[in-house]
């Protein structure tokens, strides 16, 4: 029989029976007795197909889903006592969700198969890691590094997670950064009881160049902050490298290059601190389907402690990441705005990525803490909760089973970033929260809402209504605050305005919608600030507030204050402070005039914040 199609005449859950039809001419019509007698959970094996895909509904083995499979799965159906491989989408129930994966698979068969190992060596790894099973991303830019979509770092962010029930933070530390800001992320997240990864973004160069170089550079990099934070608890972890695939190791016969990296980075690591938790990932995207052959002894040669290695490190971690399911499988949901197929045709792709990498951890027979330190989709004022909250809980449920970390990308980029689920004036999503920790928050700290705050890079941050005017960011030690700020040359005969407001980009940064940046809440007091000097110390501008959409009026700082925010030469912050008392403004423009004098202006560290 090649497939059958099958389809229920009656379901009599009560008195436990069934009856399916099928296009077999020998045996038309079968009657299942669902007691759940008779069976031999120890006689379930979950197979593999030759290119390492699960198969769903194998359960004995045989290499085809067949009747023999369906009776298995009949004697689990809706009984409260169930072998979990007849659980296929992982629900924490065997019910119609998985007969329906069941009979889409009936009749496939495979070449090749091969059982999976037993249970891996349970071993005593670094508390830490259980503390990345509740864990956010925390993407945000520090004074001296940063990119253009990102809002700054504030401990108060920090406050805010731990205050939603989150007990680790993931953040991001570029190759070429400074050591100094990400410590105090360190110190802000320890004083707030939060577990915190460091994860390093690469050097693009590296790809470019022979692989030693690399090697040598990540090692000698990992190897100085390992002997600078020895003085810092196990709720510290390094996760060597950020998504190899974002520096230039996109070919798959370069990847025993990115494994060279991440082994020269432990080595160095192990070299200063024995005991510093860290986590390793596989090539390309940290995608699980690397994990095997990449991630093991085969690669990781590093060796401490008198000759242990990867499979003995306690304190070693594995990182995945992956965002399903997305456009290459057939459905847009977590990188889009598609809706989630009622057909359940979804949740085999998630579970098989957990699995994958499950089944690498069991094959090498080490318990090897895994933590997906990248999961999430967009969110957006449209999506509907039900949606949202089956395809949470569908992740959950299963790195619960799995016993597998979850740190969600993102908590924190900006209002208006398509992942993030906290927004500076209204808080947490709430829907999110109530799968990734349960908790609700009691307090809504004040931050900042502006992006590129200390203007690291030109992007879709800030904008100029003239061309006339033009604007050069400015790098160095002259830097009123971090190491960058903005010139700002007004000629003659010019006027305009520098703003910013909801940023419409391409590819990611093409924006969810209904989301939007800059927010005034009513009741609320606002402090907008900034510093600024200006050539021969005679500088002028003023702050408006706009409606994004009409560009409405809602506050300017010349009329609240009869006249102009004077510049001089030497830098000063400046402050003013705005209560907004009519209806909530959730698409709101901000603007620094600048006027029609002839000017050269110096701006660094402007801010939105609650007062």
């Amino acid at each position: 029989m090649d497939r059958f199609n099958i389809f229920i005449f009656c379901c009599l859950i009560m008195i436990g029976s069934i009856v399916i039809a099928s296009d077999d001419e020998d045996e038309p019509e079968i009657t299942v007795d669902l007691s759940g007698a008779d069976f031999d959970a120890e006689e379930v094996q979950v197979l593999q197909d030759d290119e390492g895909n699960t198969i769903l509904g194998d359960f004995d083995g045989n290499a085809t889903v067949n009747f023999d499979d369906f009776f298995i799965f009949a004697d689990n159906f809706s009984q409260e006592n169930f072998v979990e491989a007849t659980d296929l989408d992982g629900s924490g129930v065997v019910n119609f969700d998985d007969f329906f994966i069941f009979a889409d698979n009936f009749g496939i068969a495979y070449a090749t198969a091969e059982a999976q190992p037993q249970d891996p060596t349970q071993r005593a790894n670094a508390p830490v890691f259980k503390k990345l099973h509740k864990g956010i991303n925390i993407d945000t830019s520090l004074p001296s590094a940063g990119v253009w979509p990102k809002v700054q770092h504030d401990v108060a962010q920090f406050q805010a997670a731990a205050n939603a029930g989150f007990t680790s933070v993931r953040v991001f530390m570029a190759f070429k950064a400074g050591t100094e800001e990400t410590e105090q992320q360190i110190v802000d997240a320890l004083a707030n009881d939060l577990a915190i990864v460091i994860c390093m973004w690469g050097n693009s160069a590296w790809a470019k160049n022979n692989i030693e170089v690399g090697a040598e550079q990540i090692a000698k990099k990992w190897g100085e902050l390992a002997r600078a934070w020895k003085k810092y608890p196990g709720d510290l972890v390094f996760e060597i490298l950020n998504e190899p695939q974002g520096i230039g190791y996109k070919e798959e016969e370069r990847y025993d290059e990115v494994m060279q990296l991440y082994n020269s980075a432990a080595q160095a690591i192990r070299n200063e601190d024995p005991t510093r938790p860290i986590l390793i990932g596989a090539p390309r995207s940290n995608d699980p389907e690397y994990l095997d052959p990449y991630v093991t002894e085969k690669y990781l040669t590093y060796a401490f402690d008198g000759g242990k290695g990867f499979y003995d490190d306690t304190n070693a971690g594995v990182a995945i990441h992956f965002y399903n399911p997305r456009h290459e499988d057939g459905v847009n949901f977590a990188m889009w705005i598609a809706p989630l197929p009622e057909d359940k045709k979804w949740k085999p792709i998630v579970l098989n990525k957990i699995t994958t990498a499950v089944r690498w951890r069991d094959r090498i027979g080490v318990n090897i803490p895994l933590v997906t330190t990248e999961w999430g989709c967009w969110t957006f004022p449209g999506r509907p909760d039900a949606d949202l909250t089956e395809w949470l809980q569908h992740h959950m449920s299963n790195f619960r089973k799995y016993d597998i970390g979850s740190m969600y990308y993102t908590g924190i980029q900006n209002n208006q970033r398509s992942y993030a689920i906290f927004d500076s004036e209204l808080g947490w999503n709430q829907t999110v929260l109530d799968q990734l920790t349960g908790f609700t928050p009691t307090a809504l700290p004040k931050t900042s809402q502006i992006i590129n705050s200390e203007f690291h890079q030109p992007g879709l941050s800030w904008r100029l209504t003239s061309d006339k005017i033009t604007q050069e960011y400015v790098y160095g030690s002259e830097a009123f605050s971090g190491n960058s700020m903005l010139k700002i040359h007004v000629p003659q005969n010019a006027a305009g305005q520098l703003y910013q407001q909801t940023y419409g980009g391409n590819g990611e940064y093409i924006g969810a919608p209904d989301k939007t940046l800059l927010h005034l809440i009513k009741g609320h007091t606002y402090r907008i600030s900034f510093i600024s000097a200006s050539e021969g110390g005679k500088g002028r501008m003023s702050i408006m507030l706009k409606n994004a959409h009409n560009m409405d009026p809602i506050y300017d700082s010349y009329e609240a204050d009869n006249g102009w925010i004077h510049i001089d030469k030497e830098a000063k912050t400046h402050t003013r402070l705005y209560t907004h008392n009519t209806e909530s403004e959730m698409d709101v423009r901000l603007e620094l005039n600048v006027g029609s004098q002839e000017q050269v202006l110096y701006l660094d560290k402007v801010e939105l914040i609650r007062n």
